[in-house]
């Protein structure tokens, strides 16, 4: 049994590895380490102590500190790749096919899982949004079966026999984050080899209608990824300031980018000052500045003006930004609420899909329309005089655009 001091040296140490962390941890510790020198002052031989370690990061009590509200939308993108995988995997066994990698019965209870503790478990704060998380769930669940069978439809057509086939199941959504679109992959392989029949790596999109997110990033990621991907690609571990500082010495524009990191990361933006301030006041201070309409209008001065000198490459990387270079096969699913029926557009069979798709290849136009009244933002994108298609330019979460996509009659 170890002696106090011994008990006091263990309980220092720990207090000396931690001086570098954030004074509210040191804080918290101290507290702690307070509490654990009282208990064991008190101990005589042979009896227990009981300690009450109730203490959050900034010294406060845990029952007086505030729970941090969880993102449903998020979370129920998750499950929706876990329900469609599972039912996938069950297509496929209910119809005689081998598997290899994850069973049924594996993602079913990862499925499970991850309902149990991310969406029904006690304590989770959902705010206002926690008398939805049950029918959003059925949601997620009847429109994973949807896209699940069209996904097995769609690679049946290039099974020519299920005996000497054999599938693999993988989910990507969270492994693959920031690599790749594809939330989940179906392989069909020739039995007892490595040979692949047919590889469907499907971006899934969930949705109560067809006005659908297509792409979100940060204001200079957005810049800087249609621009020039190889600075500011997905696995581009910089900083924003690193980033940038690139792209400004490979194509100047320094005026205009470094105040659109500076709204969006700088020690006054919105997003800096939440933790601090709270989300309402940093949206206020965001509604009052005009930050959205500042930032967009220097967002798209940056790209106007390197549209002009490099349109072709721009073109290519705002198809893969947008997700229709065929990388990966789109499912989306449009259900405007539990019980009712699901529509799903595969991208492997929307001919209307495919023919815009076709014409993206060939040359063609992108356009902003903008109000300075207004935050939001169409994008259109031109064939000559023939609009193939628009995208709507929002902003969301203090830092983030996105670009949203109606595909209602691309069936």
């Amino acid at each position: 049994m170890l002696r106090f001091k011994e008990y006091q040296e263990i309980n220092e140490g720990l207090v000396d590895s931690l001086r570098s962390l954030s004074k509210k941890i040191k804080k918290a510790v101290r507290t702690i380490s307070k509490s654990v020198k009282r208990a064991f002052g008190k101990l005589g031989f042979g009896k227990t102590a009981k300690i009450k370690l109730n203490y959050a990061t900034d010294g406060q009590p845990l029952n007086e500190a505030k729970t941090d509200k969880v993102d449903l939308k998020s979370r129920m993108g998750y499950y929706s790749e876990f329900c469609t995988a599972y039912e996938l995997a069950l297509l496929i066994d209910n119809a005689g096919g081998s598997m290899r990698g994850m069973t049924v019965q594996q993602l079913k209870s990862h499925k499970d899982k991850y309902k149990k503790d991310k969406l029904l478990a006690k304590g989770l704060n959902f705010g206002t949004n926690v008398s939805k998380v049950k029918s959003e769930a059925q949601r997620m669940e009847e429109s994973g079966a949807a896209m699940g069978a069209s996904i097995w439809n769609d690679i049946q057509n290039s099974v020519e026999d299920l005996e000497f086939t054999e599938f693999e199941v993988r989910l990507t959504g969270e492994s693959g984050k920031g690599i790749t679109k594809a939330d989940i992959e179906l392989i069909a392989y020739k039995k007892k080899t490595n040979e692949v029949i047919d590889h469907i790596e499907a971006s899934l999109k969930a949705y109560k209608d067809w006005n659908i997110n297509v792409s979100n990033s940060t204001f200079t990621s957005w810049v800087i990824n249609l621009i020039d991907p190889d600075i500011g690609g997905f696995q581009t571990k910089k900083s924003v300031k690193a980033k940038v500082d690139e792209f400004v010495k490979k194509y100047g524009l320094q005026d205009q980018m470094m105040r659109i990191a500076d709204l969006q990361a700088g020690p006054e933006s919105p997003a800096k000052l939440k933790p601090k301030i709270g989300r309402a006041a940093a949206k206020k201070i965001l509604d009052e500045k005009g930050v959205y309409i500042e930032v967009r209008n220097l967002m798209i001065d940056v790209f106007e003006k390197q549209y002009k000198k490099n349109k072709a490459q721009i073109n290519e990387n705002m198809i893969k930004l947008l997700g229709f270079d065929g990388a990966d096969t789109l499912y989306l699913s449009v259900q405007s609420k539990a019980g009712k029926d699901v529509k799903v557009l595969s991208s492997r069979q929307s001919k209307e899909f495919n023919k815009i798709l076709d014409n993206m290849k060939k040359d063609f136009d992108i356009e902003f329309e903008k109000d300075d009244s207004k935050v939001n933002t169409s994008v259109t994108f031109k064939s000559g005089n023939t609009v193939l298609f628009k995208s709507n330019f929002g902003f969301r979460d203090l830092d983030k655009v996105s670009q949203f996509v109606n595909f209602k009659g691309w069936q």
